[in-house]
């Protein structure tokens, strides 16, 4: 194989690594709460904002029951129960907010060369093409019941790389996002 060619091909693979994304995890929360004695949760809705410009709280309804299986699961296998809106030791809500963008790509080569004519500006070999994209950050936020007053909060940047996500996506997200809940 030629040089010339092992060299495109490394270019074209960097080019796409450099393409996908990836998500990050941080998660945040009041280190002077006691997170041991919580045993229930319940769903709290949140009033969303409306109007342009606002942020778009949930995809759609499929993905919300998505994301609701996804963290009742995972609060589930960490033995927390189901309980009353107004009987639960904990409240969960989160949000989903989407951001549409654009990425421009340039591969192959350009600029000066040493030609028949002396030092000059060549053509250039290549192309540049642009591709938008929908990046999805998905917001976890567990209150205190009684207090109403938040206690921990969990953020996957970048989680969805389009709007409507498969369930195994969001589980996978999920759990990951959820890993360090409750922590010790």
């Amino acid at each position: 194989m030629s040089r010339m060619l092992q060299f495109s091909a490394l270019a074209a693979f960097a080019l796409a690594l450099g393409g996908c994304s990836t998500a990050s995890y941080v998660v945040d929360w009041d280190v002077a709460n006691d997170f041991s004695g919580y045993r229930t949760y319940a769903w709290y809705e949140l009033a969303t904002p409306r109007g342009e410009g606002a942020p778009q709280a949930v995809p759609n309804e499929i993905v919300a029951e998505r994301v609701r299986r996804a963290v009742t699961g995972a609060l589930d296998a960490k033995g927390m129960r189901p309980a009353a809106a107004g009987e639960a030791d904990l409240l969960v809500t989160y949000g989903i907010v989407l951001q549409r963008g654009v990425r421009v790509y340039h591969s192959g080569w350009g600029g000066p060369y040493w030609g028949w004519y002396g030092w000059g500006r060549g053509p250039g070999w290549g192309y540049t093409s642009a591709r938008s994209y929908v990046e999805g950050t998905l917001v976890v936020d567990v209150l205190d019941g009684s207090r109403r007053r938040l206690v921990w909060r969990g953020i996957a940047d970048g989680a969805f790389s389009k709007p409507n996500p498969s369930d195994s996506q969001v589980a996978e997200v999920v759990a990951r996002l959820m890993e360090s809940f409750p922590p010790r």
